[in-house]
């Protein structure tokens, strides 16, 4: 991740996932899909955050590392944590051996990376021959999915109003990225979360608790404003109780032999 992602989250950890629930959750529904660990199974999370994924899958019974970019992050986790294995760490650059790993997750911080591509090729390396890699994306809308609010849409106008190379990551087709990596891959997932909203104000200060704050410091501050009436507007005329329903694809692969 640049200087600048790692940045944002370092400024959201003292928030991260306390307004609402929305990381452990989504954690929760993917460490519920992962195979039985056989003893001794390691399981490395990247990206970790608070540990949405890393938790429940050392309550599974995985021997858990988990690691994040972000010092503020990996701090807080240590501190809620002491028990588990949390380091710093670049995605891009693992510092372990090779075929360390039975098992390498990443919660919804593939698509924020600068090179989706470069992690991959990493996790492959530290995986051991048969080792699994699943991980989340937000990903296309699945069928029959409905959003409850109207941010989606305003995340798409406001979008050309963007500077070049605003907001963060950068687009990458999972299939073709796991294929040339050495991944045989072998479903995608869509799981689907709803959480209860208490008002329109909880939903925008949620938008400033994670990697969509990057979004709204690089809109210029009239069209930021103009974003936030707009989605407050929206929620307000909307049937109570108010609700946050999204989704994200889970993808599972293989590492090749």
């Amino acid at each position: 991740m640049t200087e600048s992602v790692i940045e944002i989250f370092d400024r959201v950890a003292e928030r991260y996932d306390d307004v609402l629930p929305f990381f452990s959750e989504f954690g929760r529904l993917t460490a519920r899909r992962l195979p039985e660990p056989q003893p001794g199974g390691r399981l490395l999370d990247i990206g970790t955050g608070r540990g949405a994924i890393a938790v429940p899958a050392r309550d599974r019974g995985y021997e858990v590392t988990a690691t994040d970019a972000a010092p503020g992050m990996v701090a807080r986790l240590r501190q809620e944590q002491p028990g588990l294995d949390a380091r710093l760490m670049d995605a891009a650059r693992l510092e372990f051996p090779d075929e360390s790993f039975d098992v390498v997750t990443a919660g919804l911080v593939m698509h924020l990376v600068d090179d989706a591509a470069a992690v991959t090729r990493e996790v492959r390396r530290v995986l051991r021959p048969g080792g699994l890699f699943a991980f989340t994306t937000p990903g296309r809308v699945p069928e029959g999915f409905e959003f409850a609010d109207g941010a989606n849409a305003l995340f798409g106008e406001f979008a050309r109003h963007l500077p070049p190379q605003g907001s963060m990551g950068a687009p990458f087709d999972e299939v073709e990225t796991l294929t040339e990596a050495g991944f045989v891959p072998r479903r995608q997932t869509d799981l689907r979360l709803e959480l209860p909203v208490p008002d329109a104000e909880t939903l925008w200060q949620w938008f400033q608790t994670h990697g969509t704050r990057k979004y709204f410091d690089d809109l210029p501050p009239e069209r930021r404003d103009e974003f936030r009436r707009r989605l407050i507007d929206d929620l307000e005329g909307r049937r109570r109780p108010l609700l946050l329903r999204r989704y994200a694809w889970l993808h599972e692969a293989r590492k090749s032999d």
